[in-house]
């Protein structure tokens, strides 16, 4: 049996040839003499103007019990041959599950490791929050040195006395000291900051869920894309086995002169179309494998491949609408993230309230230092120990009175702020729950066509079996049969693409509600960030 990637040998010496100006050929074609055909048949000269179909009538049970046979010994061999080859892997492809695929992609994808580390910075921005109720303290030490150019001098009454010869006089000082500054009250400036604080790290930490989960998203679709190439790739061998039994059926009918030259070459026109397509198929397939490859990110991933479980669909009408709304109202983080900006816009709104308060606050402060001539006290680490020193501590009471109206513009602006974010947050859930009915009712559609699908495969099907038959019987010439051919690989086709649009689809509804990471089994944002 040839490969599927062989051109078939044709053998034509037996074709019909115009018969001489001898005895009986007159310049008629003279038929090919077959198993069960007497001299009474060709000297008929009704049947010697008929076609070699019509000539070989007697016989033709014959011939197509001989041809059935050969085509199924032929069937039972390219099954064999084609599942061997698909079973058949490179030991060095690494063959990935889905989830293997995603477990990687957390690990090794660019856009994922980056939405992490932005995640450990939410920690800091925390405690810089809580930071704002402790003291500020500070501690310094300076030390350096002065130069003066005296052109002067007080002589002994007290009199200014220019000088012959002006001098340069240098000295030196160190001071450290510490001081300490307290906010006693502050208007509740601090509480509705943290307040602020807080809401925006929960926000950061939802959108961060929101990209890692599309992230996974888009590693699955490259995955199921795969699985769709692949399984597109050995239905178009599978094609391509059966167009080869049908050339090899007409080779058989043409050896029997009961199909014509041109019947024979549009059965190999149809083989090396197929193998043309055959050809695109592996290039996707190809193509689809880099591709996930890029999306998971793991440099050691040279070759891959994924496994050939294929996506079972089901019956949508399972599912409980009204359920996945209400889940999502309370879990998409794209609705929670607008929830959080309501609370910042309203913790903005009492820092800005907070600027009308009056505020009261601590200092003290202790320092010494000393002052020599020269050099002496330059870089001294222990200034003024036996000399100076002094120490301070003081309340300031501040009461806001006129700034130009910048508090009643602050708080007029977080006003509208506000009511902006209750504005979007209101249009994120309408729009959540839109995109939540529409895809389901995409979904729903999708399976409804997958049903239509696979009863318009089975009629396709059932009827190239009796295109078969009756082309067989020599009721029908072969374009018809071509035609019922090229109409089932086009019912198969749709079928294999129908199934991965309704895994498609159900992965569009599964992001709309917000739960990719929690129906793959994989915590996208750790808690301890």
């Amino acid at each position: 049996m040839d490969s599927p990637h062989r051109r078939p040998s044709v053998d034509h010496s037996r074709r019909r040839r115009p018969a001489g100006r001898g005895r009986g050929g007159g310049g008629r074609e003279a038929h090919t003499m077959s198993p069960g055909t007497n001299g009474r048949e060709l000297c008929d000269p009704v049947s010697s103007r008929r076609d070699p179909v019509f000539a070989l009538r007697p016989n033709l049970a014959w011939a197509v019990a001989a041809l059935v046979a050969a085509t199924l010994g032929t069937a039972v061999a390219n099954a064999t041959t084609l599942s061997a080859h698909q079973m058949q892997r490179d030991p060095g492809v690494r063959v990935l599950t889905l989830q293997e695929a995603l477990t990687l992609a957390t690990e090794h994808n660019p856009q994922y490791r980056r939405t992490l580390n932005d995640l450990e910075l939410l920690g800091p921005r925390l405690r810089q929050a809580w930071a704002a109720y402790l003291p500020n303290v500070n501690a310094y030490y300076n030390t350096g040195q002065r130069f003066v150019r005296q052109t002067s001098y007080y002589d002994f009454e007290g009199r200014p006395v220019l000088a012959e010869n002006p001098t340069w006089v240098s000295s030196s000082s160190a001071n450290t000291g510490l001081s300490i500054n307290y906010d006693l009250f502050d208007g509740g400036r601090r509480s509705r900051e943290r307040e602020s604080t807080r809401a925006q790290v929960r926000a950061d930490r939802l959108n961060a869920r929101t990209n890692l989960d599309g992230v996974l998203a888009e590693v699955q679709r490259r995955f199921m894309a795969v699985q769709r190439q692949q399984a597109r790739l050995a239905l178009e061998r599978d094609l391509l086995a059966d167009r080869l039994r049908d050339l090899e059926l007409t080779e058989r009918r043409f050896e029997l002169a009961l199909d014509r030259r041109p019947d024979l070459l549009a059965r190999e026109l149809d083989v090396e179309q197929q193998r043309a397509t055959l050809r695109e198929a592996e290039g996707r397939v190809e193509t689809a494998l880099i591709n996930l490859r890029v999306a998971i990110g793991d440099p050691s991933l040279t070759s891959l491949d994924v496994a050939d479980a294929l996506p079972e669909p089901f019956d949508p009408a399972a599912m409980d609408l009204e359920g996945l709304v209400a889940r999502a109202m309370t879990q998409n983080p794209s609705v929670q993230a607008e929830e959080a900006q309501v609370r910042i816009r309203q913790a903005s709104l009492g820092v800005e309230r907070s600027r009308w308060w009056p505020t009261i606050t601590a200092s003290t402060s202790w320092g010494r230092g000393t002052r020599e001539s020269g050099r002496e006290a330059l870089f001294d680490l222990r200034p003024g120990e036996d000399m100076s020193g002094d120490a301070t501590w003081d309340f300031r009471f501040s009461i806001p009175i006129f700034d130009g109206f910048q508090r009643s513009y602050g708080a007029a602006s977080a006003r509208i702020n506000l009511r902006n974010a209750n504005e979007s947050l209101r249009q994120a859930e309408m729009q959540l729950e839109l995109d939540i009915t529409t895809r389901f009712a995409q979904l729903t559609t999708d399976w409804e066509t997958l049903m239509l699908r696979e009863r318009a495969l089975g009629i396709a099907s059932e009827r190239l079996d009796v295109m078969r038959d009756e082309y067989q019987l020599g009721t029908v010439d072969i374009q018809p049969l071509r035609n019922a051919i090229s109409d089932e690989a086009s019912a198969r086709r749709d079928l294999v693409d129908q199934r991965f649009t309704f895994a498609l689809a159900l992965l569009d509804l599964y992001q709309a509600v917000g739960v990719v990471g929690e129906e793959l089994g994989i915590e996208t944002v750790p808690e301890g960030n």
